[in-house]
Parts: C-alpha cells; structure tokens; sequence
C-alpha cells in the first residue's frame, strides 16, 4: 500500500496525522485485519474448508442460473449484471468476516550496548594502534576501559552513529547491575566511565536489560567487557546464553584486553621499627606479590628516600603463585636525623602498572652516645675485650670498675672510677648497666636497691654475665637475685668444662631481633652463627621465672632439653639480658673485634633505656592497616612494662568493633616461653572501618584505641587475563558474533538487517458496521434492480 494511501486512511479514520500518533522513534503503519466467519458464526475452525469449498459451489451454481436467467440480453450486458450480483455477495461475505483497520507503531528493532565498568577494566593492557591514537607511542598501552571510550568516541562518535541509523540504542554500563547511559551525552565531556566496580556480574546484568525491555524487538546485545566474571562463573556472559538463544535474541561479545594474566609485581607492606640507632642494624620487611609471571628473581631495593641512595639490593625469586613473599633489608644508619626508606621492586619490562612497585617508611635515626658502666671482680678475659672494644666504639660513653682493684688504679685507667655510684642522679644518667662475677657483699644495700631501682623503675638495661665465682650464686637471697629471669637455687656450676659446645639461635632470637645480626639476609646470619668459634664453659640453669624468653641455648648429644644461654627478662620499666657463659670473647678468634663487637654493641643498643624513651608500657599492632574481607589481621601486644600486667597471664581479651556497632571479642593468648608478648589472628567478615581496643581488666596500662580498614575483595584484579573462551561459547551458543576490540568497526555489517517492526497497536477500527459500506451495499442491489426492470428481465 502506498504511504500517501496509509497516510490518508489513517486521518480519514482517526481525524490524525501519523506522526502524531507514533513515538519520537517509531512510525505508524495501517493494515486491514478480518476474522474467518465460520469460526465466529458456529464457533469452531473446522468447518472453514468446507464451508468456503460449499460456498463456491453454491455461489458458482447461483451464477450460472443467474447467467441462463438473463438469456434474451447481449453477452455485455448479462456479464455486468452477473459482475454486479458478485460484488453485492462478496460485499456480503467481506461483512461477515468483520473487516478493521488496525493502526499499529512501527519502528527500528532496539540493539542494547553494555559496558563494562568493573575494576578489572582498569587494567592497561590494550596497545595504542594507528586507528586508536596516532600520535602516541607504540608501546604505550590504554586501560580496558579507556580503550572503549576512545573507540565509541572515535570521528565524532561514528561507529554509534551507524549503529543509531540502523538500530534504536539504548547504551548501558554495568558492574554489580546495569544503568542506563545518556546518549547522545547532555554534556561535551562526552563518555564520564570510570571503572572501580568491586564485582562484574556479566550475565545478571544482561538478563536484566532484557528483563527491563521485554516485549520490545531486540535486533541483539552487544557487551563490551573483559569477560571476568566475579565473584563466580556463575555470573558469566555464557550463563544466559540459552535464555537469550530461547528467545533468538544473539549476543555479539566484544573482548577488550589481552587473553594473557597481566603481569604485575606489588609491594605490598614495608615494615620497620620507627626509632633506630646510628650504627645499629635496623631491619627493614618488605612483602612482594607477583602475578601473571612467569617463575623468576626480581631485584628489590632499598633506597634513602632523600637523596636516591641505593642502601641495599637484595635478590628475591618469585615463583608465580601470587603468594606473599617476604625479603628482609638490614640497614645500618650512619647519621641521626629523620629518614624516608622507600622500597622499590624493579619493574618488569611489560608491567603496565609500575606505580604499587614501592612503597615509603619514616624511620627516626638517634645519634647520641650511650652512657654504660661495666663492673667487674677481677679482670678476666671477658672484662679485658669488652672494656677494650668499648673504649673504642665512638657511640659509647664508657665508665669501668674493679672491685677487687687498688685505689691507684682508678688513677691510671681513664674510664675507671674508684667507687660504685651511691646517688639516683648517677643512675639516672646511665644507659645500660653491665655486672661481672661481682660480689655483692662488697655493695652497700643502697646500692643494690639503687640497681633495682634503675632497671625497675627507671627503665635501665642489665646485662649480667655469669661468672665461677660469684654470679649469680653469691646473689642468692639479695634485692640483686629479684632481677634475674631465675633462681639462683635452680642454677648450678658444669661438672665438666672442656667439651666444645655451638651456641644456637632460638626462634624468639630470630624473630625481627637486631641483638643477633651478623650479616644482612638470614641465611648468611644462620651460616655466621654455625662458624662461630665454640664455647667451652656455661652455667646450667634448670627452671626459668615466668616471662623469661630464653634468645640462645645449648643443646647437647643425649639430652632432651636445651639448657639457655642468654635469657631476657622484663622487669618493671628495664630489661635484664642474662649471660650464661663469660666466653663471648672466644668470638674473636681470627675475626678480631669483627663479631664480638658487632654482638656487644648491638647488645648495648638493645638494652639501651633510651632505645624505648618515646615507647608507651604497652604496644598493642596490626601487621597491617588495610585488609580485604577474608584476610587474616594479625594482632600483636607487648608489653614493656611488666608492672602493666599481672606475673602468670597466658591470655588477654580484645574487642572489635564495626562502624555498625557490632562488637565481638578476640582472645589474644602469650607466645612461647615471653611473657611480654601476646598475639592473635582475626578474620574480618564484612569491609568496613573498625576499632580494636583492649578490654581485659588484668591489663592495668591504658592504649589508644587500634584502627584497621576492610575493603571488599580485589578479585577483579585477581584474574587478569579476558575470558575470550566464555565470550565466544556465548556468541555461539546464541548465534552471534564474537569480536576483539580492535574490529570493532566491522560490527554494524555483522548486526541482523534491520526492518521495521511493530512496537505497538495505537488503535482497531472497525469497517464492518461502517455506514460507507451499508450505502455501497444498496447502491449495488439498486443499481442492478434498476437495470434489470429497464432491460425487462424482471
């Protein structure tokens, strides 16, 4: 029909134009519609054929006796009577099958574009090409995302253009759900995408765009994605392929990104003490994750965030299994001040993202001297190194004493002094204090309870060293025996002392401590401490006081425990290292001052009172500050003030709390044999910020509160590679198409042929009970009565 014609018919009967009637993108068409009258007459359809076959034969048996009737009249005329006797019938027969005019909207078939805007597709993965930008280098790469926009907006939007003439869009972006976007955009800032989605649901958000458009014609789907679903396959793009292939709707997937895992090293924490001494070894941690690489060693190094100084490089390999791993800088300052350490893992040759490659630390670097006593009986080799290493070491202030020396020779001795100090003052001016094989009946009781008062109440570090004849038996009863880590009644003298014995590190001794570090990786270290020169003679101490950790032991063929060599021991505000043994000197044997001093100086530092000046009694830490639901917090106390918590508690009690206000509580238990520490693990359920804090009466200091994040899994950045396999099992299970980006232009030739199809009815109008049709209906009986009484065939 022509539309000049439809047009016409359409304000005939409607008093209307079309475009009036029709959508902003769809047209009206006008087309004739009847019923078969046998089904509405006798109800049924089974009669149809017969029925028609019935009425040809009765109407061809009417006509031709019609025909023999008008015999008298020329061929002409009874072929116009006859024609006029048909006409009146069909007219009949066309009212009985109850003719309307259906006026239906037409228009294009909608072709829905989504996008996907998930954080994977923030990945710079896809090369810059000619038809992408020119002007760019070749190697560099846009993100996934990125690359859509520059595609969709390429030539002033033209591939959308050539789609919009063809197809009604309808343009979408989604990660958790689907939301429309505005097209052509109301802005000239064109396409404002961003991908930081924490969850692509690929499929659900397809089923629901064609939930929304049900009923509408859909040419296709169109999906610009990575193909990662998250956080399950059943969110992938093939997971409603059969519904959409019921419905014969075909998915046209275009993949963005490379079908490789993207290749990417990430330093994840630096951790480190933040108050370290000059010349003393501070550690430094770093945790490095790898992904989408192959097995292979990778430099990290540690730089001075200042001036770019290298200070260490270490090798660390990586195996591939984007497992956490953990390499360790020791860091020797040689200058106080403020530092900024920054970690760098050297970046792979095709890394797109180099900016989580390091990571920065604040460390405070102290330079001023130590102030340290050394007291011995007499002058055994013990006494002699140490006092000869130390009156050397620039960063000591060194004071000596002998009991058992004349008064002349406090003269002849620079650093000795002819009494034992009486005053607090002369304590308080003291850093670490080392006692010999001391008698202490040889001490005022002032003085001894001015010992006590140093490491207890001051803060002061003691370092003892046993002796064969009065430490620590002659201590036995006194204020002095209180600041051992055991009894004297449970210490003895060795039977025999020529057997050559290796001392060995503890766990609690390589856990992040400085007081036993001889070479930088741990590996070195452990090899130093097994080359070292034997001891011959130690103490056995059979039962340790509550909270002692013992550092080094002694294990010897046939028994069953290790008998300690060097023990730790908090009291009040100080720390008491005790010495089983007066043979680290034996560690100078060909090596000098090398390790024996590195061991003493780093032992003095350690126990240095100005070591913890800006320290709080209690130290309560997370391993981290930013963690992802699922991930294990790791909760670490200290406790460096023994007067803060009660002798003999094995567990402590935490609480958690949500932003919500949800509270649960966190049971932290003692480590090992130290009663100074105390750790737990807690796995968050929810993101969220939380607050930790301490609860648990028996712990008398007061600690700020602990704050942590959860964030939601980066699984979008845990599979890094586009799931083309899905996207095309989805294109064929639909009959689509599936494409890479880079072909996109070849898509509108590859999208269905587009026609127009009926949206909706606008309006039916009837034509059997029209009065244009009872007129016609009568002109023709007239008509033919006329006739037949003038050509008297009545």
């Amino acid at each position: 029909m022509p539309d000049w014609l439809k047009e016409l018919g359409i304000w005939y009967f409607l008093g209307e134009s079309p475009a009036a009637l029709s959508g902003k993108d769809n047209n009206a068409e006008v087309s004739l519609v009847y019923q078969d009258p046998f089904s509405w007459i006798f109800g049924s359809s089974q009669t149809t054929l017969f029925g028609w076959l019935a009425l040809m034969v009765v109407g061809v048996f009417f006509c031709l006796r019609f025909w023999s009737r008008l015999a008298p009249l020329s061929t002409s005329k009874k072929s116009f009577l006859v024609g006029l006797r048909v006409a009146s019938l069909l007219l009949i027969i066309g009212v009985l099958c109850l003719p309307a005019l259906e006026i239906r909207e037409v228009g294009l078939p909608l072709l829905p574009v989504l996008i996907d805007t998930s954080g994977s597709m923030s990945i710079a993965d896809v090369p810059v090409n000619e038809k992408t930008s020119a002007d760019r280098a070749e190697v560099e790469k846009l993100s996934r995302l990125a690359a859509i926009r520059e595609a969709l907006t390429r030539d002033d939007s033209q591939w959308l253009r050539r789609l919009q003439k063809r197809f009604v869009l309808r343009l979408y972006q989604f990660s958790h759900e689907a939301t429309p976007i505005e097209w052509p955009p109301i802005t000239s800032q064109g396409f404002t995408l961003e991908a930081t989605g924490l969850t692509s649901r690929i499929g659900p958000s397809v089923q629901q765009v064609m939930d929304e458009l049900r009923g509408s014609p859909l040419a296709g789907v169109v999906v610009l994605t990575d193909g990662v679903p998250n956080p399950s396959s059943a969110e992938a793009l093939s997971a409603v392929g059969s519904l959409l292939a019921s419905r014969s709707i075909p998915i046209f997937p275009v993949a963005i990104g490379s079908d490789r895992e993207v290749a990417d090293l990430k330093l994840v924490e630096l951790n480190s003490d933040d108050v370290a001494f000059q010349n003393d070894p501070l550690i430094v941690v770093a945790q490095i994750k790898g992904s989408g690489i192959l097995p292979q060693t990778v430099k990290v190094t540690l730089k001075d965030g200042a001036s770019g100084k290298v200070l260490e490089t270490r090798d660390l390999f990586l195996n591939g299994s984007k497992k956490l791993e953990t390499v360790e800088f020791s860091w020797i300052p040689e200058s106080p001040g403020e530092f900024s350490l920054v970690a760098e893992v050297a970046p792979l040759a095709d890394e797109p993202d180099q900016e989580n490659n390091r990571q920065t630390r604040q460390v405070k670097v102290r330079g001023d001297k130590l102030r340290v006593l050394l007291v011995e009986s007499t002058p055994r080799y013990e006494f002699r190194f140490l006092k000869q290493f130390l009156e050397r070491e620039p960063s000591v202030e060194l004071q000596t004493l002998l009991q058992e020396a004349d008064l002349e020779y406090a003269k002849e001795d620079r650093t000795a002094i002819r009494n034992f100090p009486i005053r607090r003052e002369d304590f308080a001016a003291l850093d670490v204090l080392i006692l010999g094989d001391i008698d202490p009946r040889l001490l005022s009781p002032s003085s001894l309870e001015l010992i006590d008062d140093f490491v207890r109440n001051q803060g002061g570090g003691l370092i003892v060293i046993a002796g064969e004849l009065n430490t620590p038996f002659q201590w036995n009863g006194s204020i002095l025996e209180k600041l051992l880590p055991f009894r004297v009644s449970d210490a003895q003298l060795p039977e025999r002392a020529d057997t050559p014995f290796q001392p060995q590190l503890t766990f609690e001794a390589t856990r992040g401590s400085r007081l036993f570090r001889f070479a930088q990786s741990p590996a070195e270290n452990q090899s130093i401490w097994n080359e070292l020169a034997p001891w011959f003679w130690s103490l056995q101490i059979s039962a340790l006081k509550p909270g002692a950790s013992v550092l080094v032991e002694r294990q010897d063929r046939g028994q069953r425990t290790a008998s300690p060599l060097i023990i730790l021991q908090r009291v009040g505000v100080g720390k008491v290292l005790f010495l089983a043994t007066d043979e680290t000197w034996r560690w100078r044997f060909r090596q000098g001052d090398h390790l024996f001093g590195k061991f003493w100086i780093q032992a003095i530092r350690f126990m240095s009172r100005r070591q913890n000046d800006d320290q709080d009694p209690v130290r309560f830490v997370a391993d981290r500050s930013t963690y992802e639901i699922g991930q294990k917090v790791h909760l670490t106390l200290e406790v460096r003030d023994e007067r803060a918590l009660p002798q003999g508690t094995e567990k402590l009690i935490a609480q958690v709390e949500s932003a919500e206000g949800q509270r649960e509580t966190i049971e932290l238990r003692r480590t090992g044999q130290s009663a100074a520490f105390f750790e737990a693990d807690w796995t968050p359920v929810r993101e969220g910020p939380y607050r930790l804090q301490m609860v648990d009466d028996k712990l008398l200091a007061k600690l700020p509160l602990l704050s942590i994040l959860v964030t939601a899994p980066q699984r979008e950045l845990l599979a890094t590679a586009t799931n083309t396999a899905d996207l095309k099992l989805a294109a064929e299970a639909t009959r689509g198409q599936y494409l890479p980006i880079d072909r996109i232009e070849e898509l509108p030739e590859l999208l269905p042929r587009s026609q127009l199809l009926p949206v909706a009815t606008i309006e039916s109008v009837r034509i059997w009970n029209r009065w244009e049709l009872l007129i016609l209906l009568g002109s023709l009986i007239c008509l033919e009565w006329g006739l037949r009484r003038r050509w008297q065939t009545l």
